[in-house]
């Protein structure tokens, strides 16, 4: 039976090798789609995982320099709205550990840079980057002590007297060896997880569909075996042996297929992410599994199709019609849908919405399972309006069928899910944080200077000279004893007050509303004790935004540290209001305690902040462990605030793209497959009378019909779950949010690619129904 299975399979006549090919074909594509998926979340897990030095926890620097060790001085730095580490470090003894990615820490004025920044060095002003790293490039930093190819990262080397002169300098005696403690990598890993489901599921549809391809004429084949003595363990091995040849040579050819594409998905960012090249591969057991285990798919996927064979001969030429869904499907998707609602009542901002996940994962197997009754009741509807033969055979069918016709739009079900959920809540989340008036400030940067005396002037002088830029300085002024007492309050901002939005990332502060008494937080770790900030009136009427003094008033003195905890962006509190105490002093001889710049493009944006590191390096004390804020746009911290968003938004929207692309494959050859099954009858009706139009006309709105109940279906459920969820963590009278474009621009895609792929199966139907070939054999 091996023998011949492997003959009827490959030497069996010309239907039989198209069948292979197209079957072959139909799993290399999932296959390698799969294999992208998995290298994707396997270049994830080892950036993850990835030893962070930076993460690194010092000591105080002792009164008498060690003789041992190391000086570090981490900070972070922006260019072009892309972090940039930058790492002070002076070597203190032979025993000094060095940094991952390079043979021997850089000497006083040497340093090593990123290959990503050393490319930058060599095409842009030194006056915008290179100013602000002292001495000369000695070499570049190797991949283990990088997180990607393209990240911005500097080594340089000092003096240790003058590392040591630099605020928030530590001593250093072993660099930290474990990754870093990321509260999002979990979240991205569940988004990885339910990504590779959402690609998983419809993969293995396709490759169920394309192993049952032309069911019926091969059913016809096993059971004319049958009537002349064949044996059901006979059906069964000639069955497995041509699926499981298929299946093989389809999953060889997806390997082979992934290994040429391999280098173009290593280099290109498919979530935002660009990791490196070797990373970028699935490991050999998954390689190994997925060559195994998909034709143990694909054989138990053609054994199942065969139960009727098995069942009688003759059940082929006598099959009853199969029974019509029920209501009851449609039980699991109101489970679904009242746990998701049970988890959203208890959901928080702190949860990140964990507890909806099982009501959502619930929810898309139940939309799997109703699909069948959606297919059917739409069938019916459109029969019920037919005015046509095209319409009325199709819907007569797809009534006659449901579940076979839902089968090969399954995929599309998830895919539109999913989509039109990411498309409706990260944009609106993003929108929330970022109203129209408060870009008016997005080009502003602020840094927390701390300077005096004629330092600061030469500062602002320095700053003023800049063609493209206007500066606004911010002072501090001390407080009388009884109201720092007294603690008059205010905005606070830092971390780790549990009333106040969370950090950014780049060890930005909360912004809550609780009170700090005693003072203002200027940044994370630093309070001027009984300070306050005051600034010009002028300068607020520059920057309306942050808000207005009183009228007739020069200049004010506030305590409210919200602007430099956390981006107002988010925080739409002004930071100066009517209300705040009219300052009566001089402003030229008070401490500057920050400066706000405009900058009118790009490259003056650079040369401020290059000045700024050259003349005003960070001063604000840091807690241990943690970087000053670096000098930035308001919108480049509003960006970091959206970038895991995106980031996520990016990850969903890439499985989505693959599973259109499943789902597409699947739709091909189900409709494929159902030409081939019904070249009889297609061909007598032609025979008949039937014009071409008519056929084809039924070929389309069979794929047509459960191709847009699945969207509607899916597109709907998915959008009211979204709305729910933006009504009950967005704050009160927020907009409802609204699909963007590049949602439309992703389904309009998906659907177009789907009945282009219908289309493409249209002249097989003319070809395969001429009249020369109403003899069958």
């Amino acid at each position: 039976m091996l023998r011949l299975g492997l003959r009827l399979t490959l030497r069996s006549g010309r239907e039989a090798l198209v069948r292979l090919a197209v079957t072959t074909v139909a799993v290399a594509v999932g296959v390698a789609l799969l294999l992208g998926v998995l290298a994707e979340f396997h270049a994830f897990q080892a950036q993850s995982n990835q030893q962070c030095w930076a993460c690194t926890s010092g000591d105080p620097v002792p009164s008498t320099l060690p003789a041992s060790g190391e000086l570090w001085n981490n900070s972070v730095d922006f260019y072009q709205g892309q972090t940039l580490t930058r790492l002070g470090v002076a070597a203190l003894g032979a025993d000094a550990p060095v940094l991952p990615g390079i043979s021997r820490l850089p000497a006083a004025g040497q340093y090593y840079a990123s290959p990503a920044l050393a490319a930058l060095l060599r095409t842009v002003p030194a006056d915008e980057l290179g100013d602000r790293f002292p001495g000369t490039m000695i070499g570049t930093i190797g991949a283990a002590g990088l997180t990607g190819p393209g990240q911005l990262a500097v080594y340089v080397g000092y003096p240790p007297t003058a590392l040591n002169a630099i605020d928030g300098t530590q001593w250093v005696t072993r660099i930290a060896t474990a990754p870093a403690a990321e509260v999002f990598t979990p979240f991205f890993r569940y988004a990885f997880g339910f990504g590779l489901l959402a690609v998983l599921f419809p993969m293995l549809v396709l490759i169920s569909t394309a192993t049952r391809l032309a069911a019926s004429r091969r059913e016809e084949r096993f059971a004319a075996l049958r009537l002349v003595g064949g044996t059901p363990a006979d059906i069964r091995m000639i069955a497995a042996v041509e699926s499981v040849v298929s299946a093989f040579f389809g999953a060889v050819l997806g390997v082979m297929i992934w290994l040429l594409v391999q280098p173009l998905v290593a280099g290109g960012a498919l979530i935002g992410t660009q990791y490196f090249s070797s990373t970028v591969t699935p490991a050999a057991w998954e390689y190994a599994a997925i060559v195994v285990g998909v034709p143990v798919i694909a054989l138990v996927a053609a054994l199942v199709s065969l139960r009727r064979v098995q069942i009688s001969p003759l059940g082929v030429s006598r099959r009853a019609t199969p029974k019509r869904p029920t209501l009851w499907r449609l039980i699991v998707l109101a489970l679904g849908v009242a746990v998701y609602l049970y988890g959203l009542s208890v959901t928080s901002h702190q949860s990140i919405g964990a507890a909806t996940y099982p009501g959502l994962l619930l929810t898309m197997v139940g939309l799997v399972v109703a699909g069948p009754w959606f297919t059917w009741a739409t069938a019916r509807l459109f029969g019920s309006m037919s005015r046509g033969a095209a319409l009325l055979l199709a819907s007569r069918r797809l009534a006659d069928n449901p579940k076979a016709a839902f089968r090969s739009v399954t995929g599309l079900v998830l895919a539109v899910f999913l989509g039109t959920m990411v498309g409706a809540l990260v944009p609106a989340v993003n929108a929330t944080e970022a109203s129209p008036t408060n870009t008016s400030i997005s080009n502003v940067l602020l840094d927390q200077v701390g300077m005096s005396g004629p330092a600061a002037t030469r500062l602002l002088g320095g700053l003023s000279a800049i063609g493209g830029a206007s500066v606004y300085p911010f002072y501090t002024a001390s407080l009388p004893a009884a109201a720092a007492a007294a603690g008059t309050g205010g905005r606070g901002s830092g971390p780790g007050r549990p009333a106040g939005k969370g950090g950014n990332g780049g060890n930005v502060g909360g912004n809550g509303n609780n009170r700090s008494g005693g003072g203002v937080q200027i940044g994370p770790g630093k309070a001027l004790a009984g300070g306050a900030t005051v600034v010009s009136c002028a300068v607020m009427r520059e920057l309306a935004v942050l808000g207005q003094c009183a009228p007739g008033v020069a200049a004010v003195q506030t305590q409210d540290g919200s602007m430099f905890g956390d981006n107002p962006l988010y925080n739409t509190q002004p930071f100066v209001s009517a209300s705040d105490p009219a300052y009566r002093g001089s402003l030229a001889g008070l401490p500057l305690q920050a400066v706000l710049v405009r900058v009118n493009s790009a490259a003056t944006l650079e040369r401020v902040r290059t000045y700024l590191a050259v003349n005003a390096p960070p001063q604000v004390s840091v807690g241990q462990g943690q970087s000053p804020t670096p000098p930035r746009t308001f919108g480049e911290t509003l960006q970091i605030r959206t970038q895991r968003a995106d980031t996520l938004e990016n990850l969903v929207y890439a499985a989505v793209a693959l599973t259109l692309i499943v789902a597409g494959c699947s739709l091909a050859v189900a409709v494929g497959g159902g030409l081939v099954e019904r070249k009889r009858p297609f061909t007598l009706l032609r025979v008949g009378g039937t014009g071409i139009g008519v056929l084809s006309g039924v070929v389309l709105l069979e794929a047509a019909v459960p191709l847009v109940a699945a969207t509607v279906l899916a597109a709907g459920i998915a959008y009211g779950t979204s709305v729910l969820a933006f009504v009950r963590l967005a704050p009160a009278g927020t907009a409802i949010p609204q699909l963007g474009h590049d949602y439309y621009a992703l389904m309009g895609i998906g659907l177009l690619i789907a009945f282009g792929v219908i289309a493409v199966t249209l002249p097989l139907l003319r070809r395969m129904t001429l009249p020369g070939n109403v003899r069958f054999e």
